[in-house]
C-alpha cells in the first residue's frame, strides 16, 4: 500500500509518552477490561503525541506477554515490530498528497477482512483523518458500521468539526491537549538539551513535542534576536520605518504568529524582572541580564500597556484581522507607550 507509513516509531508502550495521561488511563482502562472499542478518534493539536499513543495501543493490543494488559511489554517480538513499523497487523495510513483518498480506504476494508497475519488484532492508524475526501469518508462509514471481527482503527484528527457526524458519532473519542510547557522542558532535557534552551524551546512550541523536535527550533534564539532587533530599530526610526517593517512583517502570516509571540514573552520578561529577581522564571533566560536592563528604564505601565496591546493583536489576527493594519496600530502604541525605546535587543 502506497500509503501506509513504515517508518519506524521508536515507540516503547506507554511508557515515556508525556502530557497525555487523561487519555492513556482511559485506553489502559479499556485494555484491563478487556472492553477495547472498535474504532477511536483521537482528537487534538499537531504534534502531541496521537500517533504515538495509537502505536503504543497497537503494542498492547498484540502483546505476546499476555492478553487484557495495560499496556506492551516492549520486548516481545511483536511489541519490536510495532516499534520498528514492521509489523504486518499494524499500518499507518497517511493521505496521499493533500487528501486522504477513497482508494486508500477501500485497499483499508480489503486488508482488514483478511483478518490477522501473525498478531491478535489488526490496527488501522488513520493519520490526517480530517483529509478524507467526502468519498472516502463514505467509504470508511461502511466498515465502521459493520466492523471487521479483531480490527482496531484509530482515527487522527486535528480538526474533529471537519469530520462527518456520522463518523464521529461511530468511534469513542479520545481528547489530546497541547503538552504543559514544563513537562515538555522536562521532556527536551532528558534529551540532553541544556535547560536555559529546553525552556525557551519549550515555551515557543505551543505545547507541541513535533514542533519542539523540529529542525526551526535548532534556530530559535538567533531568530527571535534579529526580529526583535530589527523591531527595536524600527520604533526608534519613527513611523515611516514602523509603517515599512509592519508591510514587510505582514506578508508572511506564518511567520508573524512566531514573531509575535517572541514579542508577548519578551514583554512579560520585562514585566516579571520589573517586579520580581527570580530570573528563573524568565523566558529568555538566555538574555536574562538583557531583559533587567531594559526593564530598569521603563515604566511598568508602559511594559503592561504593551503586552496588552500585543496580546490583543494576536487575538485579533486568529478573528482574521487585517494583518498589516493591525502590525501598524500594535507598533504606534508600542512607541507611544515608551517614547525612548521599549526594545533594545542586539542580535
Amino acid at each position: 500500500m502506497a500509503s501506509v507509513n513504515r517508518q519506524p516509531s521508536t515507540v516503547n508502550g506507554f511508557r515515556g509518552l508525556i502530557g497525555q495521561e487523561r487519555a492513556i488511563r482511559l485506553l489502559q482502562q479499556g485494555l484491563k477490561s478487556g472492553r477495547t472499542a472498535h474504532a477511536y478518534l483521537f482528537t487534538g493539536p499537531e504534534g502531541v503525541g496521537k500517533r504515538a499513543v495509537a502505536l503504543a495501543l497497537a503494542q498492547a493490543l498484540n502483546c505476546q506477554h499476555g492478553d487484557a494488559v495495560e499496556e506492551g511489554c516492549g520486548v516481545c517480538l511483536s511489541c519490536r515490530k510495532i516499534a520498528k513499523g514492521l509489523h504486518p497487523d499494524v499500518q499507518v495510513i497517511e493521505p496521499a498528497g493533500p487528501t486522504l483518498k477513497i482508494e486508500q480506504v477501500r485497499e483499508l476494508e480489503a486488508d482488514a477482512a483478511l483478518g490477522p497475519y501473525e498478531g491478535k488484532r489488526k490496527v488501522f492508524v488513520v493519520d490526517g483523518a480530517e483529509k478524507m475526501t467526502e468519498q472516502a469518508a463514505n467509504a470508511l462509514l461502511k466498515t465502521l458500521e459493520e466492523p471487521p471481527g479483531r480490527t482496531v482503527l484509530v482515527l487522527l484528527s486535528t480538526a474533529t468539526s471537519a469530520l462527518p457526524l456520522t463518523i464521529v458519532s461511530r468511534c469513542q473519542v479520545v481528547i489530546f491537549s497541547a503538552i504543559p510547557a514544563e513537562a515538555l522542558r522536562a521532556y527536551l532535557v532528558g534529551k540532553g538539551i541544556d535547560q536555559t534552551r529546553a525552556r525557551l524551546v519549550a515555551s515557543f512550541s505551543g505545547g507541541s513535542i513535533g514542533r519542539a523536535l523540529s529542525p526551526e527550533m535548532a534556530s530559535l534564539a538567533a531568530s527571535r534576536d534579529l526580529f526583535l532587533e530589527e523591531l527595536g530599530r524600527g520604533l526608534r526610526d519613527g513611523p515611516a520605518a514602523i509603517i515599512e517593517l509592519a508591510e514587510k512583517q505582514a506578508k508572511d502570516r506564518e511567520r508573524l504568529g512566531q514573531n509575535l509571540e517572541f514579542l508577548s514573552a519578551w514583554l512579560r520578561d520585562l514585566m516579571v524582572a520589573k517586579v520580581s529577581r527570580r530570573r528563573e522564571w524568565l523566558v529568555n533566560q538566555d538574555r536574562g541580564e538583557e531583559v533587567a536592563r531594559q526593564a530598569e528604564g521603563l515604566r511598568l505601565g508602559a511594559i503592561l500597556d504593551g503586552l496588552r496591546t500585543v496580546n490583543a493583536a494576536m487575538d485579533g489576527l486568529t478573528r482574521n484581522a487585517n494583518p498589516r493594519l493591525s502590525l501598524e496600530h500594535l507598533l504606534l502604541r508600542l512607541r507611544e507607550a515608551a517614547p525612548s525605546g521599549l526594545l533594545q535587543v542586539t542580535a
